[in-house]
């Protein structure tokens, strides 16, 4: 059955074919699927998401081989929060895999989300090369160190206690107040926030004479013998203390404790430099590897920078010009313009007259996230520029350092 390709049909499933979704998911990620069905109809995302299937079709029989959701997000950049779609669980049937089957429907999710008129996409990729050449470019990348709980200082300092239902108003109050909401985090509407006390369980928050001073979310890796933060905040040094010393504590009942922070965030976590240094100066205290990590695809370029240019005060040396998107994909090609009006920046239809420029939609995830400068991009000829409008692409699309760390994981 279905030995060579036949007839294919992508779309988006229907509420009753839920189930036939769920099993072709279980299937792909070698899931239970008594497990996972919980997961899959109590996310609080279930009711927006978009599921997409693609089905083969041979003679009269049909099945659903090749999936992925789409699962509406607001992520930040700069100043401007963009509304994004995560692409999340694409897979394919193992029987099926090597036919081109997951391309021709990311191709097909991107056409429609385009016609929706969404500005971006991002994902977190199993393997950046396979989504580079559909588009995605890799935008944010993260230090990982692990340590063993005995490499971690253990403070006098009172003790965590694991949080209750009516503890998360002011989790999200101090996270409002202290959290670090910086390029690549995502806005945490009242539906996120759902989804991250839904999704991580294991919420630990330390108490002061003001309230809750710190808190701690996480969860485990490795068959449980790696303990992952996820999110760690504190407003007060006694709840930073707290919160390293509970983790300290986890010697008997873990090997490691991971965490995954930009590097001035690790430096702020002061958990470096506790151990006397080994006597051979070669030997180091701990290791910190730099992984590869979110990726993200214009998908209406106009949309994308109407949101992170539109309405804004025009630098006084502003050149405007013509922009051209431009990929491997005709359909994909986009041209638009960016323009004063008034002194405030606006995009448009394309004006042949002005300067222009083209782009790859890689390289305009790179100039949108500022994940390397405009300078450096000219330098690694992943941007051709020339150099009278420099100045201007420097001003509109600064260098961020954007960081997606674990909380935001979809």
């Amino acid at each position: 059955m279905f030995r060579r390709r036949s007839a294919t049909e992508t779309r988006r499933a229907r509420l009753d074919e839920s189930d036939e979704f769920l099993q072709a998911l279980c299937a792909g990620f070698t899931l239970d699927s008594r497990a996972a069905r919980r997961f899959f109809y109590d996310d609080p995302y279930y009711e927006v998401n978009q599921r997409w299937g693609l089905w083969l079709q041979h003679g009269t029989e049909r099945k659903l081989v090749s999936i992925l959701t789409a699962i509406p997000l607001t992520i930040r950049i700069g100043a401007r929060a963009v509304a994004c779609y995560g692409i999340s669980g694409v897979a394919t049937l193992p029987e099926y895999r090597r036919r081109g089957l997951a391309s021709e429907l990311l191709r097909a999710v991107v056409d429609a989300l385009r016609a929706e008129g969404a500005p971006l996409a991002i994902l977190q990729a199993f393997d950046h090369k396979f989504y580079r050449k559909h588009g995605w470019e890799t935008v944010s990348y993260l230090p990982q160190a692990r340590l063993a709980p005995t490499q971690l200082p253990r403070y006098r300092a009172p003790a965590p206690r694991r949080a209750y239902p009516s503890d998360y108003e002011a989790v999200m109050r101090l996270h409002e107040t202290h959290g670090v909401q910086g390029t690549g985090s995502l806005v945490r509407d009242e539906r996120r926030w759902e989804f991250v006390f839904w999704n991580l369980p294991n919420l630990w928050v330390v108490d002061g004479q003001a309230g809750i001073e710190g808190y701690l979310f996480y969860d485990f890796l490795d068959s449980g013998w790696t303990l992952r933060v996820r999110e760690l905040l504190w407003r007060t040094e006694t709840a930073r203390r707290a919160l390293i010393s509970w983790l300290a504590a986890n010697e008997e009942s873990v090997k490691a404790i991971e965490f995954n922070l930009p590097l001035e965030a690790w430096q702020r976590l002061g958990v470096s430099g506790y151990q006397s240094p080994p006597g051979d100066p070669h030997t180091p205290l701990y290791t910190l590897q730099v992984l590869p990590h979110l990726m993200a695809r214009p998908i209406s370029s106009r949309a994308l920078l109407e949101t992170l240019l539109g309405g804004a005060d025009a630098p006084d040396d502003f050149q405007p010009f013509t922009l051209s998107v431009r990929s491997e994909n005709a359909s994909d090609h986009e041209a638009l313009s960016i323009v004063a009006r008034e002194g405030r920046l606006a995009v448009g239809d394309a004006q042949p007259d002005l300067p222009a420029l083209t782009l790859t939609p890689q390289t305009l995830a790179l100039l949108a996230f500022g994940t390397f400068s405009v300078g450096e991009l000219n330098a690694r000829r992943l941007l051709h520029a020339p150099d009278s409008m420099l100045a201007t692409l420097e001003t509109l699309f600064p260098e961020r350092r954007p960081a997606f760390t674990p909380i935001d994981y979809f």
